[in-house]
């Protein structure tokens, strides 16, 4: 006789694979950010000038 606990199965397997893309793409943007951080200098409200003068 069927127990229904497939379906149950099944959708928890969805749910923790739904929520291991989410940690990925958290952890993703968190480290373009931090690389952005390196790559921009902070200037503490002084104007950044770009290019040639």
């Amino acid at each position: 006789m069927y127990t229904g606990t497939f379906i149950r199965e099944l959708i928890a397997t969805v749910e923790r694979a739904e929520q291991g893309v989410l940690r990925k793409r958290i952890a993703e943007e968190t480290e373009l950010r931090r690389m952005f951080e390196l790559q921009v200098p902070e200037t503490q409200g002084e104007p950044i000038f770009a290019g040639a003068a």
